[in-house]
C-alpha cells in the first residue's frame, strides 16, 4: 500500500468512476483498475460495490476512506514541514488535541509569534497519544494537550507545564429537568439517553470510570471523538453527557452540572528538549511560565 494507491481510491470514492481517476491523476485507467484490486487484496476485503461501470464505498470503504485520507494528511503535513525546515529552519511546530483547537491553540500561537515574529509556526492536530508519538519522533516541537501516561516506552526528553483546568460536568440541554436541580449525583443520569465518547477518545475511560464508580447504567445513543459535536447534541437535546467545561467559554443551550467528587482535565504544554524547534519551544514555555 503506497501513497500513489491512496490517492487513487480517495479520488474513485468521489468519481465513483475509474475513467474519471484516471483523468484526474492523469494516469492510465488500466492503472487504476490494478491499484483498486491490489489495495482490496491487501487489506482482504471488497471496498466498492460495483454497479456496471459505476463504483460505490460498501460499509468496509467507508471505514477506509477515513483512514486513507488521514495517512495522506499525515503524509502532505510532513512534506510541507520538510520544505519549511530545508528552507531555513526557522519552524515551530505545534500539536495539539481537537477540543482545544478553538480557545488554547489561537492564544498560545499569538503569544509566540509576538515573541518570535520571524518564525513560522505549522499546526498537526491529534489524539494525546498521537501528540506524544509526534514528539517522540521529532514531528513535532510542542503538544497542547493532557500529561503524558507514565508508560515504560514514554520518552525521558518530554516535559510537561499544566497551563488550564477543565472541571467535568454533567452536560444537559437548557429546560432539561436536571437543569433546575439544587444538587445532582451521577446516578440521576440512570437510564438516560446518554452522548458518550467513542473508544479512540482519552476520555472515554474517564466517562466510564465515573458512571461505572456510582454503578450507573446509561442509553448510549451516539458516541463521537469531538466534544463541540457532543456539545451540539446535547444542546439539541438529543441526551445528556459528562463533558469538560472550558474556561470563560459559554456553550448555547447546555447547563453544566460540576461533578461530585470533583474531578478536572488538566491541559498543558508538553515539549521535547531534543526537538528540532526545541530552542523555540523552551522559549515559549518560558513565556507561558512566567505569567
Amino acid at each position: 500500500m503506497d501513497e500513489q494507491t491512496l490517492r487513487i481510491f480517495l479520488s474513485l470514492a468521489e468519481t465513483q468512476n475509474t475513467r474519471d481517476t484516471a483523468a484526474e491523476l492523469r494516469i492510465n485507467q488500466s492503472n487504476v483498475s490494478r491499484a483498486l484490486a491490489r489495495l482490496e487484496a491487501e487489506v482482504e476485503m471488497p471496498l466498492f460495490a460495483r454497479h456496471g461501470k459505476r463504483l460505490e464505498l460498501n460499509a468496509n470503504g467507508l471505514a477506509f476512506r477515513a483512514d486513507a485520507a488521514g495517512v495522506l494528511d499525515a503524509v502532505d503535513a510532513a512534506r510541507r514541514h520538510a520544505e519549511l525546515i530545508a528552507e531555513d529552519g526557522r519552524l515551530l511546530r505545534v500539536g495539539f488535541l481537537h477540543s482545544v483547537a478553538r480557545w488554547m491553540v489561537p492564544d498560545v500561537v499569538q503569544r509566540f509569534r509576538a515573541l518570535r515574529p520571524g518564525v513560522r509556526v505549522s499546526l498537526r492536530q491529534g489524539f494525546a497519544r498521537d501528540l506524544y508519538g509526534w514528539l517522540d519522533l521529532d514531528v513535532i516541537d510542542v503538544a497542547l494537550s493532557t500529561a503524558p501516561t507514565a508508560t515504560p516506552a514514554a520518552s525521558d526528553e518530554v516535559r510537561w507545564l499544566a497551563l488550564a483546568e477543565e472541571p467535568l460536568c454533567i452536560a444537559v440541554p437548557v429546560g432539561h429537568p436536571l437543569a433546575a436541580a439544587e444538587e445532582v449525583d451521577v446516578r440521576d443520569l440512570r437510564g438516560r439517553d446518554f452522548i458518550g465518547f467513542s473508544r479512540i477518545a482519552e476520555l472515554r475511560a474517564v466517562v466510564t470510570d465515573v458512571l461505572d464508580e456510582a454503578g450507573v447504567a446509561v442509553n448510549v445513543t451516539f458516541e463521537s471523538s469531538e466534544i463541540d459535536t457532543m456539545r451540539s447534541l446535547v444542546a439539541g437535546g438529543l441526551g445528556v453527557s459528562i463533558l469538560p467545561r472550558t474556561p470563560g467559554r459559554d456553550d448555547p443551550g447546555v447547563v453544566y452540572l460540576p461533578l461530585q467528587p470533583r474531578r478536572v482535565r488538566a491541559i498543558g504544554i508538553a515539549w521535547s528538549a531534543s526537538a528540532q524547534g526545541s530552542r523555540y519551544a523552551e522559549e515559549l514555555v518560558a513565556a507561558l511560565r512566567a505569567e
